[in-house]
This record gives C-alpha cells, sequence and structure tokens, in this order.
C-alpha cells in the first residue's frame, strides 16, 4: 500500500565521544539528544519525523518501528528496491508522526557490510556456503533424525520477541504440532515474564486493561523501576502532556536520578531491591490512615482482610532504613496515591528483572486494587514491553506454556481445539510445559537437548553469565542461527547459518503493549539469498512430511487461520482483516465481530477474569547476591536512550555508535573517592564471573553503594567480556526471568 510522502527534517547532532569521556552520564545523554527535564520539551533529534538517505523514496510503505513494544507507524520510503527513507506515520494513534533517535535511523541497520546473505554449514573454524536446498535438507533431516532417536523433547526453539504474529504462529505450529514439543520459547523471557506472571497471578490473566491515552487522564501516575525518558521517548511525551496540560503529578521510584526522575514532582530514590518493603508499606498507610475505601476494596479483592492484616508488620518506621528511604516520603507518597481520584500505576525491568520480580509486581498491583483504580478511565496497571511483539507472541502462544488463544498446553481440551484447526492429531501433542530459556542452556550443558534452532535473538551477548551460557551452546549437537546478520557473539557458535529477512523485508502484523494491532508491509526484497523467516521454518517443515499442513499462499492466509483460534478467548479479533487493521491503525482487541469497534480498556464493568483480583502476600528477600567482602557495590545493569539490546542493530549505526562508542559504569562522588577513580578513567568493574572494562562517569544521580552500567556491550568489536557476563544466574521463582538488576562487585581504576 503506497502512502504519501511526509516531509522530513535533517537530523540535529547528537552526543559527541569528547563529551562522553569529559563524563556525560546516560540522563545526560538523552538530553542532549533533545529532552529538556527542566522545560518539559522535545527537542533536537526527537522532534524531527524522520531523515533520508540516499535520495528521494518513489514509494511509501506502512510498517511499525522494530524496536520497543510502544509500536509507533513508520513509513517507509523506497528507491530502486532500497529502503532511502523512513518517517513517523502522522495518523497513527501512538505516536502521531513522531520517532525517537532508535527509529529515526532505522534506515541504517539495514545497508551494512554484515548481511547474512546465504546459507552456510560449519567446517573446522569457518563456515562453508550452501545453496538453500542443501542446507534446508540438511536442517530437515538433523531435527528429524534427533527426535526419532531422543525424543521430541530433545528440540528446542529460542525466537526473538520483535517478530510477527504470523511468524510466530507458523514456529508454533512446527514445534508443538508437528513435532510433539512445548520447547518454544522466546527472549521475552529476559524482558518481560515477571511482569506477564504478575498481571497472571494478580489479575487472573495475561490481559493488559489499559490504553496509552489513561496517563493523559490521570491525576498521579507512579512509575516504579522505569525510566521511560530513555526506553519510550515517544510515550513519554504523553506523561510531558499530562503534565502540562491537565496537571498530573508523577511519582517515580528508582535507584538512580533519570531524566523521568528529574522530571517528577516525588522521587523516591531507593535501595535496590527493596520494592516489595516500599509497597507494603504504602499499603500499610493506606489502610492504616483510611484512605482507601474499604468496602469497595472487598468487593474487588478475594482477600482485603488478610491483606490487611499481612502489611500491619510494614509500617514506614520499620522499613525505612532498609529501603534507604525516609518514613515522611514513604508516607508523603502513599498520602498522594490515596488522594488522587485516578492513578496509573507503570512499571518496567527495575521490577521484572529480579529474582523475586513476580512478587514486586504482585505488591505493586496490590496498590492498584486496593485504591479501586481499575476498571476506569485514567486508572490502572500499564506496561510498556521492552520488545516490539511481546505481547503478540504471548497471544500466539509462542512460549512454552502456551498455545494460540492465550491457551494452556496442559489443557487437554485446548489442545483438542487447537489440533483441530491445525489438522494434526492431538494425542501427538505434548500436554508437557516445554523448557524456558535457562533450562534449556541446562539442557544443552546436560546433554538432554541436542538441537537448538535460534531465531533472530543472541543468548551469547544477552544472557546472564553468559560464559556460562557460551559453554551451553557450544555443547549442542547441532545448533542452528537464523539471523540477517553474522557474525554475532550467538552465531559464532552455529553448526548451521540461516539468512533471514530483517525488518521492512517481510510482511505481517504485530499487536503492540496496549493491544493494538498494527500492519507491516514488505517494502523491499532481502538481499542476496536471505528469506522470510517463515518461509525458511515452512521450507524444513515440508521437507521433514508436514507439507499438507503449510499450503499457504500469503502471510494474510496464515493471519485467518489464527484468527479461527482466537474466537471467543481474550484476545478475539475475529472481526479483523489485513485490510481494516490497514485503515483503523492500531485498533485494540477484543473485536469479535465485523462491527466492533475495538476495546480501548478492558473491564469497565468490573467483571474480572477470576471473579475477584487477587491481593498477594509477600515479604522482602535480598537478592542472590549482596554486596560484602570484596565485592561491595550493588551492580544495576539497564539500558540507554541511543542503543537497543546488544547493538546487533544500533551498533553499526555511526549516528547512534558515536554516542556511546563503548560502556561507561555510573558511580556516586564519595564512592570514586573511596575507590579511587575518577570522571573520565577507565575502570574495571569486576564480580565473581569476571570483568569488564568501562569509562567512569561520576554522578550524585545513583546512590552510594551502587554503579550503574548498560547492558548493550557484547563480545564483538575486540571486547573480552560482554557485560552481562557480570550478571548471576539467578532467576525468579516464579517467571524464571534473570535478575539482572542485582550482583556483588567491586570497582578499580584501570
Amino acid at each position: 500500500m503506497e502512502r504519501e510522502r511526509y516531509g522530513v527534517e535533517e537530523e540535529r547532532e547528537g552526543i559527541t565521544r569528547r563529551s562522553f569521556v569529559r563524563g556525560a552520564s546516560a540522563c545526560a545523554a538523552l538530553t542532549l539528544a533533545g529532552f529538556d527535564p527542566v522545560s518539559g520539551t522535545i527537542t533536537g533529534a526527537f522532534a524531527d519525523v524522520g531523515y533520508p538517505e540516499g535520495g528521494a523514496a518513489s514509494k511509501w510503505y506502512m510498517s511499525v518501528c522494530p524496536y520497543c513494544g510502544v509500536g509507533c507507524g513508520v513509513d517507509v520510503g523506497v528507491k530502486n528496491n532500497r529502503v532511502v527513507a523512513v518517517a513517523g506515520m502522522k495518523d497513527h494513534p501512538v505516536n502521531e508522526g513522531r520517532l525517537c533517535i532508535l527509529g529515526k535511523n532505522l534506515v541504517g541497520m539495514l545497508h551494512t557490510d554484515d548481511r547474512l546473505v546465504y546459507p552456510a554449514r560449519r567446517e573446522g573454524d569457518g563456515f562453508k556456503r550452501l545453496d538453500w536446498d542443501e542446507a534446508a535438507a540438511e536442517v530437515a533431516e538433523r531435527i528429524k533424525e534427533t527426535v526419532e532417536k531422543h525424543g521430541p523433547d530433545s528440540f528446542a526453539m529460542y525466537v526473538s520477541a520483535s517478530e510477527y504474529i504470523e511468524e510466530y504462529y507458523i514456529y508454533n505450529k512446527f514445534v508443538k504440532g508437528c513435532l510433539g514439543t512445548n520447547n518454544l520459547e522466546s527472549s521475552a523471557r529476559l524482558c518481560w515474564a515477571s511482569g506477564v506472571v504478575g498481571l497472571v497471578k494478580a489479575f487472573g490473566a495475561d490481559s493488559p486493561p489499559c490504553a496509552y491515552e489513561d496517563v493523559e487522564l490521570a491525576d498521579l501516575v507512579v512509575l516504579s523501576g522505569y525510566n521511560p525518558s530513555s526506553s519510550k521517548p515517544i510515550f513519554f511525551r504523553r506523561l510531558v502532556r499530562a503534565k502540562k496540560d491537565s496537571g498530573a503529578r508523577l511519582i517515580v521510584i528508582d535507584p538512580r536520578r533519570t531524566d523521568t526522575a528529574r522530571f517528577a514532582d516525588t522521587f523516591l530514590q531507593i535501595r535496590p531491591g527493596t520494592d516489595v518493603l516500599l509497597h507494603n508499606a504504602m499499603a500499610h498507610v493506606l489502610i492504616k490512615e483510611k484512605l482507601i475505601d474499604e468496602a469497595q476494596a472487598r468487593r474487588l479483592t478475594d482477600d482485603y482482610d488478610a491483606f490487611s492484616e499481612h502489611v500491619k508488620d510494614f509500617a514506614p518506621e520499620r522499613v525505612a532504613a532498609e529501603t534507604g528511604l525516609s518514613a515522611g516520603a514513604i508516607r508523603d507518597a502513599a498520602r498522594q496515591i490515596g488522594r488522587a481520584e485516578r492513578v496509573v500505576f507503570m512499571w518496567g525491568q527495575g521490577l521484572n528483572q529480579s529474582r523475586i520480580g513476580t512478587r514486586k509486581v504482585t505488591t505493586l498491583l496490590n496498590l492498584c486494587f486496593i485504591t479501586g483504580n481499575i476498571g476506569r478511565p485514567g486508572a490502572g496497571p500499564l506496561a510498556i514491553t521492552g520488545q516490539t511483539s511481546a505481547m503478540g507472541l504471548r497471544e500466539v502462544g509462542a512460549l512454552p506454556h502456551l498455545l494460540p488463544g492465550f491457551r494452556l498446553v496442559t489443557d487437554g481440551k485446548a489442545r483438542e481445539e487447537v489440533a483441530r484447526v491445525w489438522g494434526v492429531d492431538p494425542a501427538g501433542m505434548s500436554p508437557n510445559k516445554g523448557k524456558p530459556i535457562p533450562m534449556i542452556l541446562e539442557g544443552l550443558e546436560s546433554g538432554r537437548i541436542k538441537v537448538l534452532w535460534i531465531i533472530h535473538s543472541n543468548p551469547a551477548a544477552t544472557f546472564p553469565d553468559t560464559e556460562w551460557a557460551r559453554r551451553a551452546l557450544s555443547k549442542a549437537d547441532f545448533l542452528i542461527v537464523q539471523d540477517c546478520y553474522h557474525p554475532t557473539e550467538t552465531s559464532r557458535y552455529a553448526h548451521m547459518l540461516l539468512p533471514g529477512a530483517q525488518w521492512s523485508e517481510k510482511g505481517g502484523t504485530l499487536t503492540n503493549s496496549e493491544r493494538g494491532l498494527n500492519l507491516i508491509e514488505k517494502a523491499v526484497d532481502p538481499p542476496g539469498q536471505a528469506r522470510p523467516d517463515l518461509l525458511i521454518v515452512m521450507d524444513v517443515a515440508r521437507r521433514m512430511g508436514f507439507g499438507d499442513l503449510f499450503r499457504y499462499r500469503s502471510t494474510e492466509d496464515i493471519f485467518e487461520e489464527y484468527k479461527l483460534l482466537t474466537r471467543g478467548r481474550p484476545c478475539d479479533i475475529s472481526g479483523l482483516t489485513y485490510a481494516r487493521i490497514a485503515e483503523e491503525k492500531g485498533i485494540q482487541w477484543p473485536v469479535p465481530t465485523a462491527g466492533h469497534k475495538g476495546t480501548r480498556r478492558r473491564f469497565l464493568d468490573r467483571r474480572f477474569p477470576k471473579g475477584k483480583l487477587r491481593l498477594n502476600l509477600h515479604d522482602h528477600e535480598e537478592p542472590a547476591e549482596t554486596p560484602g567482602e570484596g565485592y561491595p557495590l550493588h551492580l544495576i545493569t539497564g539500558l540507554v536512550a541511543t542503543q537497543y539490546h546488544s547493538r546487533t542493530r544500533t551498533g553499526k549505526i555511526v549516528k547512534l555508535d558515536r554516542t556511546l562508542p563503548e560502556p561507561f559504569v555510573e558511580i556516586h562522588p564519595d564512592d570514586a573517592g573511596r575507590y579511587g577513580v575518577a570522571d573520565g578513567d577507565l575502570a574495571v568493574v569486576s564480580t565473581r564471573r569476571g570483568s569488564v572494562k568501562a569509562r567512569v562517569v561520576v554522578t550524585d544521580g545513583i546512590r552510594r553503594g551502587a554503579i550503574f552500567v548498560p547492558y548493550h556491550f557484547g563480545y564483538l568489536a575486540g571486547r573480552e567480556r560482554a557485560v552481562n557476563a557480570l550478571t548471576n544466574r539467578s532467576f525468579d521463582e516464579f517467571a524464571k526471568q534473570p535478575e539482572f538488576k542485582a550482583a556483588a562487585a567491586r570497582i578499580e581504576k584501570a
């Protein structure tokens, strides 16, 4: 679908290496890139809607930014089968024509020297080029032999959380319907698993109830462990607008004084990891000071009295020292929540990425529920995932415990319903939950898993304790890596390389974090012999004898089949077609009929999935590692605005790379003096698992006793260690999400 060309501006200059070396912090990086937290305006790079590369476009195609889960609409400009420009889609309700610095620079990730453009097999220390027929035949044969000899669970697939609904559907059908194993996992495990499990435990279902616009209708927004000024800049505009236009107040809870925190009305600089204590203490204040409607709380929740008794032990005076906050600050924040008419509660990786991440999320939701901030415009829980399709993959069932339509693999009736649509024997579908990625890697190490197929993901750089992850990957009998780049940290361990298509080179649909569906049009052909990823998987499936199950003529055919499995489910999209999604961009499920207008927000009737909401009674537990002798500092890892994940895309874009060419470590001035490092020094940051070098940034924006290092840097570009090599293999008790936010560390001058 060709679209009109939108005007573009030349991007303004971002951050220089010189300013970084002189000590620019991550907060300063964002400010220089375009956000002024004092005036609340967004300028410079963030104000532009795109920029041209290589001349004027002759055609424009509809797409969505492939980075975070906000789901910004993008128009893709093409000339001579080459993407030459991007522009924010002016009529898209999410971003209204604006793109952040990552979205503005999408063109730069397409035309690179390290594109993987033909299949290749490992031979010795290198790779030998193959044709597709030979490569696909070998993959099919190795999988078939392994499953026949060792059983279906000897195979696993690990996919990116930035794929499309149609791709996840094909992966699901192949792995669970054809092979008979539920070992289908995604990188969302590292990003959002605790948030999802927390919603299910508290809310009763994985059904985010709110819309983005709720922050603009709220009186108060509470952000816990979340820095959207860096991670979700376009969404952050809504917070700026809410404060400016409606006088909404903002509470930020974070160990770092980020740009989001600087913009807040109330900033609680919490001791890392003590969120459960804080949430329980605020609940204590709300109940004791009668700032809630107890009758309403009892109607909405199933265990209010037990919860009220539980939080009696969490008086602010008792938890103040542990949280690093004053009792008065805790009481003030709780009173703001209790006195506000409409409150939106948001959280991010600061809560999720913890061995008690689910506890942190559910205790935050407790505050939402007892105050009645649910089922009303301008109120409720709102979480935006870190990857484009972390919502969509859950609907489709691209996780070890799910089938399409949020069905459970353990449910016999659900397996029969899915098998009927798929055309497979339900008896051949496994009734057992598959393995999440930590267990998949353990399975490689032990030899229980023989074949692993990785699609557009990079666990050798992103997994905690990456030295161990690399060893585990090296023990695979047959490792298939399907990617658009090579080498990556992970592709170096492959036995077979398969060239997949990149963003703009394939089409489909995706769901953003507010349940909004969007259409992505294929704009150009992939380079060389690269193919759309679902075509690769279907080719292998046909060679294994499953060809009759994959007779699709287009991605729209796949979408129409998937729709059948959403009918009557929470994510019902029976009323949608490709044409309607293209016209009604971001329409939110459920959309059960053709005449249905979509669902902006859910549960306005307060009829919840399990009847009542659940209050979770949890106590605090310390991280798996705490500072002590030899490692006196608390290491936090996180992101910055100008990079994304392991930099397989952003690291090769010159305009982005020069904003952050190397890792930095934030440290408080008192700690810098104590450990002998100064602003701009090259330092060695060490944990019990290894060391990395990073440039020192001395700032009082980080708590004493804590240091912060961005996690984006892997082993490539001559680095001896990935930043994630410092983190430990401790996982959330319910969600199996890694604890990226806590490791015992030390620092010394290099």
